[in-house]
């Protein structure tokens, strides 16, 4: 688990021992925060045998929402390095959900621009029954926010009114887009992106060399998308951007050039371009770098739109650094 989630993870753990835990559990937070990851977590350790034999609980409804700092007892057949908040990892019902059969565990995902009511359909037709392996059921929805409208609907009814002994656990990167009626009979939980020291911290244990602050920024201020597009080959890095904006500036770069060698990450390098004309509005209150961050922006958005230049567009974003550069001899 990513160690900024634990605390939350042990919080959760610990009301639904207190047989205090909601049944339906939204994840609100950015990309790459790790939410997907500790619904998961969450799953595992709801279904396991070990975590759930020492309590029989039911979930809370819509109408309670306490929680619960109660420590759990420890748990003698867990695995060593295990908490007994954590799935033990060794019983039936884990090693099924590490094979991906687990008959009690359903997680909706599509391919497609939206989840249709048909997935939740069926999902519903399952934990509708007697969970299968005698415990806990759970659905996992990531980005609920593709959902349909039928398709909200159709879970809402479940949310309103569900099954003994069924969780779902719920994610979302954009909360605004979700009917009302399903965020006020959610319980909402806000994952946070971990502090620079914190992200620093994990990424050196994986033996990645810890990014700079503004690099991190660039990545979303997420050490998860900093890690991945690092091990992606075909990603472009941060510190050659710099190095380029750095040519640029210094009248060593010229504009178009830099624009013919970023333009396959146009969108990418127009958001990293906002953040430079960011820092600088901040650092000075310079209305040209406001203009020029706000610029970048649009431009980003733009960038998906089929057919576009994208390299002459740069070209005009990288411009204006000499612009400014220039204006700042004289």
């Amino acid at each position: 688990m990513y160690p900024w989630l634990e605390t939350t993870f042990n919080a959760l753990m610990s009301r639904y021992r207190a047989a205090k835990l909601h049944h339906g559990l939204l994840f609100i937070g950015v990309a790459d925060v790790g939410k997907t990851q500790l619904c998961h977590s969450i799953a595992k350790a709801l279904l396991c045998k070990s975590v759930s034999s020492n309590t029989h609980v039911k979930p809370q409804n819509a109408s309670h929402f306490e929680s619960d700092d109660a420590l759990a007892q420890p748990n003698k057949t867990a695995q060593p390095n295990k908490t007994a908040q954590e799935a033990c990892g060794i019983c039936k019902s884990c090693l099924l959900i590490d094979a991906g059969s687990h008959p009690d565990l359903h997680v909706i995902t599509t391919d497609k621009s939206q989840i249709g009511i048909d997935a939740i359909r069926q999902t519903i037709a399952k934990v509708t029954q007697t969970a299968q392996l005698s415990g806990n059921k759970v659905v996992i929805i990531p980005q609920i926010e593709l959902m349909s409208e039928s398709a909200s609907n159709a879970l809402l009814k479940t949310l309103e009114e569900p099954t003994p002994n069924t969780y779902l656990l719920m994610t979302t990167n954009q909360s605004q887009r979700l009917l009302a009626t399903i965020l006020s009979r959610c319980e909402k939980q806000i994952i946070a992106l971990p502090s620079y020291d914190e992200s620093c911290h994990w990424l050196r244990m994986l033996q990645i060399p810890e990014p700079s602050k503004a690099a991190l920024i660039a990545h979303g201020s997420s050490p998860i998308t900093f890690r991945n597009e690092l091990e992606d080959a075909d990603s472009i890095g941060f510190d050659d951007f710099v190095i380029t904006l750095k040519g640029i500036m210094e009248g060593n770069d010229t504009a178009n050039r830099a624009a013919l060698k970023w333009q396959v990450d146009a969108s990418k390098v127009a958001k990293w371009l906002a953040q430079h004309w960011l820092e600088i509005y901040k650092n000075k209150q310079n209305e040209f770098a406001y203009e020029n961050y706000q610029a970048c922006l649009i431009a980003s958005k733009r960038m998906s739109h089929p057919g576009l230049n994208k390299s002459l567009i740069l070209t005009s974003l990288f411009a204006q650094l000499r612009s400014i550069q220039v204006a700042s001899l004289h």
